[in-house]
C-alpha cells in the first residue's frame, strides 16, 4: 500500500511539475519561431522641420508680433544675466552715439531683467531667446529694453524722460538760435524727431531704413519705417513719438498706418 501510495504522489509531483514548466518551454518555442519568421514591415519615415535661421529682419518683426507667447526662462540659450546685463549696456553705448539728444546710459541702473524664449503662435518654428530690461537713472529717466539672446542686438526700445528733464522737442532744437519761445508739440517738430530716429536705426542696424509713414496727433504722433536687407526683404517697424519720450518697434499701433 505504501508503494502505490508513493507512485501516486510521484505522478502527482510529474504532473505538477510539467503544468508548471511546459506553459514556460512552449512560450520560448513560439519566440524562437517568431524570431525565425522576422517580419520587416516599411514604414513611412517621420522628420520635423528644424527651426530657420532667422535673419535680423525675421527677429525684429518677431519682437513686435503681438501674436506671440512668452515662455519664461531661468536664463539665456547663448547668455547668463551678466554676459546679458554687459551687453545690454555695451548695445545702448552705441546707441547713445547715434541718436541726437545726447543720453548717457552708463547712469541708468539696472531694476529689473528677465529672460524669455518668444514663440510664433501661428508658426512655432519660428522662435528665438530674447532678455528684457528695465532701467532708470537718477533724473528717473527710464529705458526698456529688448535684447537679442543670440545677437546681442536691440530689438525693441522704449524711451521715457523723467519730470523736470528737457523734452524731446527741446532737445532735439537745442542747436538752433533761437529758443526764446516755448518749444511746443507740432507736427514739423515731431516729423523732426521721427526722421531722427530712422536716422539712429539705420546706423544702429547697418541696413538701409526710411520713414515710410507718419501720423501727427496733438500730444503724440505714430510713425511708420521700413528697414531692408540686401535680400530686398523689407518689413515695417512701427513708433511712437512724445515730448516725454519714445518707442522703437512697438508692437500695437492704429490700423491705419498698417497699410502692409
Amino acid at each position: 500500500m505504501k508503494t502505490k501510495h508513493y507512485l501516486i504522489l510521484g505522478a502527482a509531483a510529474l504532473i505538477l511539475a510539467w503544468s508548471f514548466f511546459m506553459p514556460n518551454s512552449l512560450a520560448g518555442v513560439t519566440d524562437m519561431r517568431i524570431l525565425d519568421n522576422l517580419i520587416i514591415v516599411d514604414t513611412p519615415s517621420i522628420s520635423f522641420d528644424a527651426a530657420p535661421e532667422l535673419g535680423l529682419l525675421d527677429r525684429l518683426a518677431l519682437a513686435a508680433n503681438s501674436n506671440t507667447e512668452l515662455v519664461p526662462l531661468i536664463t539665456g540659450n547663448i547668455m547668463d544675466a551678466d554676459a546679458a546685463a554687459e551687453r545690454v549696456y555695451l548695445e545702448l553705448e552705441r546707441l547713445a552715439r547715434l541718436n541726437p539728444w545726447e543720453v548717457d546710459f552708463n547712469e541708468y541702473v539696472i531694476g529689473e531683467s528677465s529672460a524669455s524664449l518668444v514663440i510664433d503662435t501661428m508658426i512655432p518654428a519660428l522662435n528665438m531667446v530674447v532678455w528684457d530690461f528695465i532701467m532708470t537713472d537718477p533724473s528717473e529717466n527710464a529705458v526698456t529694453v529688448t535684447v537679442d539672446d543670440d545677437t546681442g542686438v536691440i530689438l525693441r526700445l522704449v524711451f521715457k524722460l523723467g519730470v523736470g528733464g528737457l523734452s524731446l522737442i527741446e532737445a532735439e532744437s537745442a542747436g538752433k538760435p533761437d529758443l526764446s519761445e516755448p518749444q511746443l508739440p507740432s507736427d514739423e517738430a515731431f516729423s523732426e524727431i521721427a526722421l531722427s530716429l530712422t536716422e539712429m536705426m539705420a546706423d544702429y542696424y547697418r541696413h538701409p531704413v526710411v520713414l515710410a509713414d507718419y501720423l501727427f496727433s496733438e500730444s503724440f504722433s505714430y510713425y511708420k519705417a521700413e528697414i531692408s536687407d540686401s535680400r530686398n526683404h523689407t518689413i515695417p517697424m512701427y513708433g511712437v513719438v512724445r515730448t516725454t519720450g519714445f518707442t522703437m518697434n512697438e508692437r500695437v499701433l492704429p490700423t491705419v498706418l498698417r497699410n502692409d
